[in-house]
């Protein structure tokens, strides 16, 4: 039966969404993985069509997804890209060759998923959760147009997450730091454990450069499910990086193979890390497939025609702008850093909200004292903190909506300011939809 594409948007947004609250337990009764399991196989399976890589960790998990699903593009593969949280949409989740869903394409899979969802509610699982039925969602777009792969990125932890029914030709494990630490653990190594969830039997795994305690937890999961570990810094080799705030120029070495002069618009050296874990998954990929001679062009094409918003987005204008969704102390770290590199000079104002489960303490010991003037904010999300939580005991100016923070921070920019507006995907969402951007 057609249904509108309100009527669509309305039902999905009918589900439980843990995005939008903290009154929750992070374990099996609220993250059934059967649930996942069976809703799928209401569906059809369309999961088990597509050959997949699947990525995890705390940093750069996204790009590395955007990165990997760029290249396999390139490659000549109709590729899915699932990814979360959005900044404007929704649609922007779920993309097929960098094009996001569109409504219509939406309204016309809510039917069949409409009606997996009236028979699993009546069995001993229930309801699924919002990030379950989008989930399904994706997949049975991939499979609909007749993707050839996808690339996924997990929600949050990995074991749990609703992405984790698959049976990937790669698993990949990006840097990871302390971030959802009431949901995964207060440790490294706990967190370790949760991400290292998405770890298959026989299916290689790419592990990012990690802290000691992290690495030992991968490399005993990998071992236990022979899984062979392939090594940034090892086996990933990165050589002669050039960075810029145009992004960066670096020669790469894989186990498959070596390149020169490979081309990333993103800013920051750990981009470039990114990249390269992009590029050897894609490359598993590729050669499992049989089209592995198309590796090297793909790879060039793929990796310089990526741009995301919200990681160190640098808008020149008058006053220039920097946004980025740091929101825990290691990525506050990398934004720093970034500022400290390419922009020594400039009266930095900062602009900062954050959500109530995030690091505020670690994020404002990094970054508030490199600012002439800090703007806490309140974003339009449930979850966020007030702006005098985000202030704490530190000087600065306190507005409850993003709307009036950025006109303050406009109104003290002078000709050599950068505004740099950081905490959160959702304090991001607002300033990009509010329309108070410098383009590019």
């Amino acid at each position: 039966m057609p249904i509108s594409i309100t009527n669509a948007l309305k039902w999905l947004n009918g589900f439980t969404d843990y995005e939008k609250t903290t009154s929750y337990s992070y374990n099996a009764a609220y993250f059934d993985l059967k649930r996942m399991e069976y809703l799928l196989t209401l569906l059809g399976s369309p999961h088990k069509s597509l050959s997949c890589i699947h990525i995890t960790g705390t940093k750069g998990k996204g790009s590395t997804s955007y990165f990997s699903a760029s290249i396999l593009s390139a490659a000549g593969l109709k590729t899915g890209l699932y990814t979360s949280p959005h900044i404007i949409s929704m649609n922007e989740r779920v993309k097929i060759n960098g094009k996001d869903i569109r409504g219509r394409e939406i309204a016309a899979l809510v039917p069949a998923l409409r009606k997996a969802v009236k028979k699993i509610k009546k069995t001993r699982f229930g309801l699924p959760t919002y990030f379950e039925v989008y989930t399904a969602l994706a997949f049975l777009h991939f499979k609909r147009a007749n993707c050839g792969a996808a690339v996924l990125e997990v929600g949050m932890g990995g074991r749990l997450d609703a992405t984790n029914v698959i049976t990937p030709f790669v698993s990949v494990v990006t840097p990871i730091s302390l971030d959802h630490v009431k949901e995964l653990g207060g440790t490294l190594a706990k967190i370790a454990g949760e991400k290292a969830g998405i770890i298959k039997r026989f299916v290689p795994c790419i592990i990012g450069r990690q802290e000691r305690n992290a690495l030992r937890v991968l490399l005993i999961k990998t071992k236990k499910n022979v899984s062979r570990a392939v090594l940034f810094g090892r086996d990933v080799i990165i050589r002669n990086l050039k960075v810029s705030p145009d992004g960066s120029v670096f020669n790469l070495s894989t186990p498959a193979g070596s390149y020169k002069g490979l081309t990333i618009k993103m800013i920051g050296a750990h981009q470039a890390d990114n990249a390269a874990l992009a590029v050897c998954a894609a490359e598993s990929v590729l050669a499992s497939l049989g089209i592995g001679e198309k590796t090297e062009e793909a790879v060039r094409s793929g990796l310089k025609n990526v741009k995301l918003p919200g990681r160190l987005d640098y808008r020149p204008g008058r006053p220039s702008m920097l946004l980025d969704a740091a929101h825990n102390e290691a990525s506050a770290r990398v934004l720093r850093e970034t500022i400290k590199d390419f922009f020594p000079d400039r009266n930095l104002i900062l602009v900062v909200g954050m959500s109530v489960n995030k690091d505020i303490e670690g994020v404002r010991s990094i970054l508030f004292p490199l600012a002439d003037a800090v703007i806490a904010v309140k974003s339009s999300n449930y979850r966020s903190a007030s702006p005098e939580e985000v202030l704490g005991n530190h000087e600065g100016r306190a507005f409850q909506t993003v709307k009036e923070g950025m006109k303050e921070a406009r109104r003290l920019a002078g000709k050599n300011s950068l505004i740099v507006v950081t905490g959160s995907f959702y304090v991001l969402s607002d300033v990009y939809l509010s329309g108070g951007l410098n383009r590019h």
